[in-house]
This record gives C-alpha cells, structure tokens and sequence, in this order.
C-alpha cells in the first residue's frame, strides 16, 4: 500500500494530528480487524470493485492482457480492491492505463477508477492526444474530482496514482511509445530472448514509501519520457504488487515469466494464473503488451472476466466528466 507525504481529516477516520507522512504499509498496533474505510451508504451507491478484473485485447500485431487482483491485506481488513487499469484504441495510439489508489485514503478504489476510465474514453473518443503528459492527466484529475463531488467526499480521499503508456499503431517492427506517470506505479520492458527486466520509467516512491505525486492533488508536473519496443518485446504496466516481488527481474519470478512470455501473448485464463502467486499482500495489476505478429487475423476486440459479475468492461467504470475542486493535501497510497 502506498502513502502520501501529508494528510487530511476523512470522515470516520482518525488522522495523525503531526504533518508526517504516514508509512506506506502500516500496521495496526492491535491485532482486531480494523473496520473497512468505506462509508456504507457511499457504497451502496457506488459497489465497491470485484475482486478481480481481466482482460485481453487484440490490436493490429500487438496483443494486450491484463489482470487486477486484490491483495490479502485488502482481503484480511474487509477492504476493497484500490487498483484499477484500462485499454484505450484509435486510429493511431494502443493506450494502457493503470492506478493504483493510495491505501490511507477511503475511497481511493473510485479514484483509481474514475482516473483510468476517463483517460480511456478520452483516447477512444480520439479527445485526448494521449502523448501530451499534462493533457493526460488533466482529464484524469477533472474525473476524479467530479467523483469526489458526486460522493460527497475530500478529492484527496480518492488520491491514486496513475502511468500511461501510448504505443503507435503505425510503423514497422519497432514502436515508439511515450508514458506518463504521477506517484510509483512502474512501467517496464521485458526482452523475453535474455529475460531481461529494464525499468523504463522512474518511480516516485521516497524515503518510508512516501508517494509524492498522485491524482487529483499532485498530477500538474507529470514525469514523462519516450523509448521504442522492439518486436517480440513486451511492455509492462503495473502496480507494485507485481513489482516488488519481481525484483530486478533475476530472480525465478522474471525468468519464468520470461519464458513463458517470451512464447508470444498468453491467452486470458494461462496469463491470469501467470500472476496468481501470493507473495505479497497488496493488491497486483498487470497490463502487458507484446509487439508481435498474431498466428491469426488481429482483431480489434476484447474480452473482460471478474470473478463475481462473469462479464465486465476492461476498465472499472464509476468515472464522470464533470470536473470539481481538489484539496491540496497529501494522502497514503496502496
């Protein structure tokens, strides 16, 4: 679970009365199951996210899967599932998208939601350059505070960080893509051929686990950056749920991963169990990409299983388009 560096009053909950940043995973001095954050009549308004998300999506020559979990910690304090991803297309950009909401914070879930959704619609309705970094976030933050409105709620108390990826449509067997990102939600590449794991794009993640950038309070300075995919690489978007258990990638995590990815784009249900391990106990979001020609026609289509609904869309959907006013104060992040 991730924090912020300041903190805010949220209703039903107690905030330390000093301006130090919580720790990202803290733990409660007793052993009772703490009461879940979320305000009962929010939720009944507002469903709280299934426990799992997957989905997979074939554009052109490039194949995407993704998958969100919720994490045991989540599990063992009747919490919901704070991450969320989406996959957006148009005529020249495959966008990922994923947010992972900051653990202090009571309706992080809808703001991780609210975050990737509007990007996604933003990208499909061809309303977003998705390249433009401060653009990309600006619809993300206005989502996210009309979320806040429409619940009542601080907009810091939906505080969630969020990493984009564009990767061009056009071109030949190496692709440009450009990635945005507030807070420490990681990006990488993977070059199945050497099972080599390589970060392409920093985390923001300080000194005790302290995010310093999320959405909606902290996203007007974005880190964004430029590489290539080269064919048969693939790009990886996730929360550190993945991240921290892979490590730098050397240990039998990556490497397995690595040959089996390294085969091409895993259908859904191999690429969900792939990610099943239960090494860490937050929650765990995958989005990968693979540069490759399919064995068949591609087809710009897409599936999306959840354990509790049987069908659902590739993004969480309890994101608007009004925009309203954040709070400029400093949540703690999962």
């Amino acid at each position: 679970m991730k924090q912020s560096s300041s903190q805010t009053t949220l209703p039903e909950t107690t905030v330390p009365e000093t301006n130090a940043a919580p720790e990202r995973n803290a733990v409660p001095e007793t052993n009772a199951v703490p009461e879940r954050n979320a305000v009962p009549e929010i939720t009944a308004w507002f469903p709280v996210p299934p426990d799992l998300v997957a989905a997979t999506r074939e554009i052109d020559a490039l194949s995407v899967r993704g998958v969100s979990f919720r994490g045991t910690a989540h599990e063992m304090f009747d919490e919901p599932r704070q991450d969320a991803f989406a996959v957006a297309v148009n005529q020249d950009w495959v966008v990922l998208a994923v947010a992972d909401g900051i653990g202090s914070q009571a309706h992080s879930h809808h703001g991780a939601a609210a975050a990737v959704t509007a990007v996604a619609q933003a990208v499909e309705t061809e309303s977003l350059d998705p390249t433009d970094g401060p653009a990309t976030m600006r619809v993300a933050v206005e989502a996210v505070q009309a979320q806040a409105g429409r619940l009542a709620a601080p907009a810091t108390s939906l505080g969630t960080t969020l990493t984009v990826a564009a990767v061009e449509r056009a071109g030949g067997e190496t692709r440009h893509v450009v990635l945005h990102a507030v807070g420490d939600s990681p990006a990488l590449v993977l070059d199945p051929a050497a099972a080599r794991w390589t970060p392409v794009m920093s985390d923001d993640d300080g000194p005790g686990n302290v995010v310093h950038t999320w959405v909606p309070d902290r996203a007007d300075a974005p880190r964004t950056m430029a590489t290539t995919l080269t064919a048969g690489a693939v790009l990886v978007l996730a929360s550190d749920g993945f991240t921290t258990p892979l490590g730098d990638g050397a240990g039998s995590l990556g490497a397995d991963l690595a040959a089996r990815w390294g085969q091409g784009p895993r259908e859904l249900l191999p690429f969900v169990v792939d990610l099943s391990f239960t090494a860490y106990h937050d929650d765990k979001t995958v989005v990968a990409l693979w540069n490759g020609a399919l064995d068949g026609p591609a087809a710009d289509a897409e599936t999306a299983v959840d354990t509790e609904a049987g069908i659902e869309t590739v993004a969480d959907t309890d994101a608007g388009a009004e925009t309203d006013t954040a709070a400029e104060t400093e949540p703690e992040s999962t």
